[in-house]
């Protein structure tokens, strides 16, 4: 893959994957915790695999202030999968992964390679779940990366309960980094759930994290939820941080739909403190103001794919405010629209379209052009305002189930590049067994 630019301002392809890989040190531990009680539990479950690469790469040409061209290529491999049905049904296992490198860098100084998750689940009983192993948790007012364990308990009735604790997995989560530091970054948490229907769900959280030695964050939260079939859905948020002793976050979500027939009604309210560890140097400083976002929404779309879309986006800092406002005609193939964003973030007038035509099962071709006129300022003079023009146009190709390519061509002129033009091409390959087959491993391929 070539690319050529001008020479002031080069071109660069870049697809960011961030996905996750990693692997737990005492998986024996978690065996000897979870499968004690649980060795007369029988399933028919049968051993099941999935395995899903994706590959892109990106290429870009530079010249530096003394007039010397650099041709730099990279590349993404990512890796993804899981075996499950292992001890009878018990057992399974997922990992996924990243390695980047720079084919053209000279020193390997930058370490691209990532671990995100990696973990073993042993199911007990249908009430008893555990994992051990780097994984992503959000659980109530708590959301992080933890290398430890996660226990669920979840019997027969409207309560359940889940318990974690571990490490804080490190920062930049690369492979020479293995596993957190439980001495320096302990972390650990419960979230406890009251479920007496589908129609609403309750539940209280709580955290305790440590960062360098040192307390980062408390979070207390509480959240309560109701939904009613499509008409209503609700959902409000709290969340109390007894280490800084402020409430951190206050959210309410309200979605409403009468018929199916009838446009979404959605509104949203988000009062906020910045996240700003107790451990960090800028917890020190005082009077920091929270953050206070609206918006809401209208979007009706008919059977034959014509519809309109309106929304509105607040945004309150002090004395200070922000608003947005927009709509865009639906149509079969896409869409077309304008917003304008007015206040002291500045002012910005902006038109946009996006379009998708797919003539087989096996092609899509997409493309989409913004067209705006901003300034920093609010009634900056017209010596002010910028232009900003954004296009892209796609081609997917999915020759088989399971084999799909992504081809892309991107290009941007702003107030800093005259021409950025971006070519994007990644190759995804998915395959599994088990109960079933499906991508590459269906019909007579891979038997």
């Amino acid at each position: 893959m070539k690319l050529r630019t001008s020479k002031r301002e080069g071109v660069a392809v870049n697809r960011k994957v961030r996905r996750t890989i990693g692997c737990g040190r005492t998986a024996a531990a978690l065996l000897a915790l979870l499968l004690a009680g649980g060795a007369r539990a029988e399933s028919t479950d049968p051993v099941a695999w999935w395995l899903r690469l994706r590959t892109t790469g990106y290429a870009f040409q530079t010249e530096e202030a003394n007039g010397a061209e650099i041709d730099r290529l990279g590349a993404y491999q990512q890796v993804d999968g899981a075996l499950s049905g292992l001890a009878g049904g018990r057992l399974s296992i997922r990992a996924s992964g990243r390695v980047h490198d720079d084919l053209y860098l000279a020193d390997k100084a930058n370490d691209r390679a990532r671990l995100y998750t990696g973990y073993l689940t042993a199911r007990v009983t249908p009430e008893l779940t555990g994992r051990l192993g780097r994984q992503f948790l959000q659980e109530g007012a708590a959301s992080l990366a933890v290398d430890g364990l996660w226990v669920s308990v979840d019997p027969k009735g409207p309560l359940s309960a889940r318990i974690w604790g571990g490490a804080r997995a490190p920062l930049v989560l690369a492979y020479r980094d293995r596993v957190g530091d439980l001495g320096e970054d302990p972390v650990a948490g419960a979230r406890f759930s009251y479920d007496p229907c589908s129609a609403f769900r309750s539940s209280v959280s709580f955290a305790y994290l440590e960062r360098d030695d040192r307390v980062s964050a408390r979070p207390l939260g509480f959240e309560t939820a109701i939904r009613r079939g499509r008409a209503l859905r609700a959902v409000g948020r709290v969340a109390y941080d007894l280490a800084g002793e402020r409430w951190t976050r206050a959210e309410g979500l309200l979605q409403m739909q009468r018929t199916p027939t009838c446009p979404v009604v959605t509104l949203q309210i988000v009062d906020r403190y910045p996240s700003i560890d107790e451990s960090s140097y800028f917890a020190r400083f005082s009077g920091i103001e929270r953050t206070r976002l609206g918006r809401g929404s209208i979007r009706y779309e008919h059977r034959t794919g014509f519809g309109g879309e309106a929304d509105w986006i607040g945004s309150w800092t002090d004395d200070r405010a922000s608003t947005r406002v927009g709509g865009a005609f639906l149509f079969p193939l896409g869409r077309v629209g304008y917003s304008a964003r007015l206040g002291d973030a500045g002012e910005e007038s902006r038109w946009f379209g996006d379009l998708r035509f797919a003539p087989a099962r096996w092609i899509a071709l997409e493309g989409g052009a913004t067209f705006s006129t901003y300034a920093l300022l609010e009634d900056a003079p017209d010596s002010e305002e910028r232009e900003l023009t954004t296009a892209f146009g796609r081609v997917r190709f999915e020759p088989r189930r399971g084999a799909s390519l992504l081809v892309e061509l991107q290009t941007i002129e702003s107030p800093v590049y005259e021409e950025d033009v971006r070519l994007l091409a990644g190759l995804d390959l998915t395959m599994g067994r088990g109960a079933g087959a499906f991508g590459l491993a269906e019909g007579g391929w891979m038997r």
